[in-house]
């Protein structure tokens, strides 16, 4: 139960994207993505267990895809075509969460410290660093999402499960999600405080 509370714990508040691959477990071939490397967005996880996110291309690599003359109220006379290529490249959803299998570094019931660290993206960068994140320093284990509302259709009711684990003090997340032969890597940078 511990481990579980702390992993709730470490998740609590907003989140970042570092960045996102996507590989083919078979080849080890990385896929291109249709958000890049390098997406823009937000998630947050609240303490009554529910998550929301919203992904998108990025503004500075993908400025294609991100059209600054649309606004809201959409006008009859705004291009479809480009308000279909936000869409294209934009995905939100939410609903409630569950951990489960939930382990703490070493095998033990310590708690482990959670947000108190840096906040910063410690030596990864997604470009010529090393990743230094390896093995778990937090609470690792599996999180089965059910998105009860998307932007797309087909995920309204979807049910996710990802592979997720803790890095520098809880400030680093990153989520593994499988989908056949391919799986999804995405790591996460905690956002500091909105006073």
């Amino acid at each position: 139960m511990v481990a579980a509370e702390t992993a709730l714990h470490c998740f609590v508040g907003a989140w970042g994207f570092i960045n996102a691959t996507l590989t083919n477990t078979t080849s080890g071939a990385l896929l291109p993505e249709w958000h890049s490397m390098y997406p823009s967005g937000i998630t947050v996880y609240s303490a009554s267990r529910y998550n929301s996110f919203i992904i998108t291309a990025n503004d500075t690599t993908q400025p294609e895809y991100r059209p600054k003359d649309l606004s809201l109220p959409s006008k009859p006379s705004d291009p479809v075509a480009e308000w279909a290529t936000v869409a294209q490249h934009s995905l939100a959803a939410g609903g409630p969460f569950v951990l489960a299998n939930v382990a703490l570094p070493g095998g033990g019931n310590n708690k482990v410290p959670c947000g108190g660290g840096s906040g910063k993206r410690v030596g990864y960068g997604g470009q010529k660093e090393q990743h230094p994140y390896i093995g778990a320093t937090g609470p690792s284990g599996v999180m089965h999402n059910h998105f009860t509302t998307a932007t797309l259709p087909s995920w309204v009711d979807f049910n996710l499960s990802s592979q997720f684990e803790f890095f520098d003090d809880c400030n680093v997340h990153v989520l593994r999600t499988y989908f056949g032969d391919v799986v999804q890597t995405v790591f996460f940078n905690r956002l500091p405080a909105h006073s």
